[in-house]
């Protein structure tokens, strides 16, 4: 079959290319069009629980679905869209969580080169049983939360040079958990966020360009109990954005961060700042992928405020056949805090399939290994198996 000029251009990705033959057609209305799916299906986990020792695992079924309206104006946009991703255990039905965001946006276009946009979503969300900072807490059951955020956004360019700002605001609630006879008060956890970004770059060629970022952050906590856990951050990187050939493209930023605290009691917490991603397309049919981010997150435990972020991975994505689409990604999630003094490394390799059978009807089939390579500061280390399949509806 004759490949079209979409699927061959350069920066398209085996997950990213069109598929005239079997792509959704979604539904026209109008000036707009409709898409959405619906996937469906059951799963196994080894260890529900995350534990090192008096392990259990259980079966689940698992709902995931989408839609999304959008406009199909040649200028300007809006559109709006709603997600949901659930899972209902056989046995264990106090680790049963729904995930589920609304939202909407526009853009107006000034000219050709500059526009502005604003957008606004609820979302309701959770923290895994596993997650380290759920652990630390004493905590063995999902935590929930409430959030809302808007957001503002400009871009523009000047000849060579690029701007671009954003604006966010967004609120975190999160709920108490009920443990046995008693709560946990995971909600004086919650805190407000106000995120400004300034970027700029500079493009020396054709797909090659010189880029900067300077990001700054403010977080205040609701429980008045709390507010020394307040902090003001910023991070700067410089970098570049690179289409080598068609074959490597890639972009990188380095740089520094820094998070004070209101509380004199907690250290300022810096160190380097990166933000990294490189494709290899060695053939038309095999995107490799590679990522690597640093950054200072936020924790749920009582005992510590931030803690550094390293995450890497690689993802290999193969068109086996036309309609037959293969995946395998190895990662790693280090944390590193400072009080208390711990750390603790997470890995995953994961496997994938995806058999598109027709327009509208796909099956998901995964595999994934999950293993606490090393954890200091009391916590333990554990491994996990998952696997799922799930039968995909589109429109």
């Amino acid at each position: 079959r004759r490949q079209t000029p979409q699927e061959v251009q350069r920066g398209v990705t085996v997950e990213t290319r069109q598929r005239p033959d079997f792509d959704p057609l979604g539904v026209r209305l109008g000036g707009f069009r409709l898409d959405g799916f619906f996937e469906a299906g059951a799963g196994y986990d080894s260890n529900v629980f995350g534990r090192e020792n008096n392990v259990v695992g259980d079966g689940y079924a698992t709902e995931t679905g989408s839609v999304v309206l959008g406009s199909d104006w040649t200028r300007h946009a809006v559109g709006a869209s709603a997600n949901v991703d659930a899972r209902q255990f056989f046995k264990q039905s106090e680790l049963n969580w729904t995930d589920w965001n609304i939202g909407g946006f526009g853009r107006y276009d000034i000219d050709q080169r500059t526009s502005v946009q604003a957008q606004y979503r609820h979302y309701r969300e959770h923290l895994d049983v596993y997650n380290f900072d759920v652990q630390q807490a004493g905590i063995f059951r999902p935590v929930p939360y409430d959030s809302d955020e808007f957001q503002v956004s400009g871009s523009t360019t000047l000849n060579r040079l690029g701007f671009t700002a954003l604006g966010l605001y967004r609120t975190y609630r999160f709920e108490d958990v009920q443990i046995g006879e008693g709560q946990r008060r995971t909600s004086s956890n919650s805190f407000d966020t106000l995120i400004g970004a300034f970027g700029t770059s500079y493009a020396f060629a054709p797909g090659r360009f010189v880029t900067g970022q300077l990001r700054l952050q403010d977080i205040a906590y609701t429980d008045s109990a709390v507010r020394d856990r307040d902090s003001f951050s910023w991070v700067a990187l410089a970098g570049f954005e690179y289409d080598f050939d068609g074959v490597w493209a890639g972009r990188i930023g380095v740089g520094w961060q820094q998070r004070n605290y209101s509380g004199a009691q907690f250290k300022t917490l810096e160190g380097p700042a990166l933000d990294g991603r490189l494709s290899w397309s060695p053939s038309q049919l095999t995107t490799v992928t590679l990522n690597a981010a640093r950054t200072i997150e936020e924790s749920i435990r009582l005992d510590a405020v931030s803690y550094i972020r390293t995450t890497g991975g690689v993802r290999v994505d193969h068109e086996f056949l036309r309609n037959v689409i293969l995946g395998a990604e190895l990662r790693a999630d280090r944390r590193e805090y400072d009080r208390p003094d711990s750390t603790a490394t997470d890995g995953v390799v994961q496997l994938n399939g995806r058999w598109i059978i027709n327009r509208s009807i796909s099956l998901v089939g995964s595999y994934a290994y999950n293993r606490r390579i090393e954890a200091t500061g009391g916590a333990f280390e554990f491994d996990r198996n998952l696997v799922q399949v799930r039968l995909r509806v589109a429109l």
